[in-house]
């Protein structure tokens, strides 16, 4: 059997799997159930030089009242943000906010939370999600930034539009970007699928924006051959410390960051949590097989 079919065969049997052990894969990437657990986490991070952005975990909301709770979650966390000091910021994914049946609603939320966290010293990073939603949410960004400073977006190297998107959004206005290859299975015609693709495209946006007007840049990576070339280009343009950062996720390469805060570059640390974290992490391993092999050797490494 083939590594990509061994992959496809565990994550459609994960389901199957006691929560238990799923979490104990999951429970290294995920800071925990609670907003104090996020807290601890970000402190700690904090501590070791690293910011910090607190991703709630849920998406695709399917009635107000999901919606009104996660706006309620996050007033909270950007208040206790700020209250307790903490070098941290938000993410969120407007299908959390009701963007698939209300966006209207999406748009009152967001601009809710941006508001809050505007007065509150703090930055929102709009995460992207699957390709049904890439336009509108670019949409909503454009509305956002119109109002804020304190917005950023996300675009993902694996879409072959995303050239033509950084160059649309640079020309129209103050930009904050962040770069990440992208988690989504996407079909062929729209989205670069060989690796080494996803790779150029990275190197090739980032350059975009650093080459270009973009107010800020966030390089989330764990690639180190992407963090080479990037570390590379930002000594060749001079790029300030106040225009770039590196980003990476909770749990992942801990060496590599480690040496890049060593080294002196800004870094922050995405911070998910939510007791939303079993579908969370069913849903990644539904839209990317390969990770599934990945949770197998963890879970044998730890048994």
């Amino acid at each position: 059997m083939s590594v990509g079919l061994f992959n496809r065969a565990v994550a459609a049997a994960m389901p199957f799997v006691p929560r238990s052990l799923v979490w104990r894969f999951s429970r290294r990437y995920i800071a925990g159930v609670g907003l104090e657990d996020a807290y601890r986490t970000v402190g700690e991070l904090n501590a070791l030089n690293c910011s910090a952005t607190i991703d709630v975990l849920g998406e695709d909301s399917t009635d107000l009242e999901q919606v009104q709770s996660a706006v309620d979650l996050y007033l909270e966390a950007i208040r206790d943000i700020h209250a307790k000091s903490l070098q941290c910021g938000i993410s969120i994914k407007l299908s959390e906010l009701g963007l698939r049946f209300d966006v209207e609603r999406c748009r009152e939320a967001v601009r809710t939370l941006i508001a809050s966290a505007a007065d509150h010293g703090s930055f929102v990073r709009i995460d992207m999600e699957d390709s049904s939603v890439t336009s509108v949410t670019l949409d909503v960004y454009r509305e956002m930034r119109r109002e804020f400073d304190n917005v950023g977006i996300v675009i993902q190297s694996c879409l072959r539009r995303s050239e033509q998107d950084i160059a649309e959004l640079m020309d129209e206005g103050p930009t904050d970007v962040r770069v990440c290859k992208g988690i989504y299975i996407e079909p062929e015609e729209i989205a670069f699928v060989e690796p080494d693709e996803i790779r150029s495209s990275f190197n090739s946006l980032l350059e975009q924006l650093c080459d270009g007007d973009a107010r800020r840049v966030a390089i989330a990576t764990h690639d180190p051959a992407l963090v080479e070339h990037a570390e590379t280009l930002i000594e060749k343009l001079d790029v300030k410390e106040d225009r770039y950062e590196f980003q990476m996720l909770l749990g992942v390469a801990g060496n590599l960051r480690r040496d890049l805060v060593a080294r002196g570059h800004p870094l922050r640390v995405y911070v998910p949590f939510g007791d939303r974290w079993y579908a969370y992490s069913m849903r990644r391993l539904r839209e990317n097989p390969n990770i599934a092999g990945h949770v197998v050797s963890n879970l044998l490494s730890r048994a």
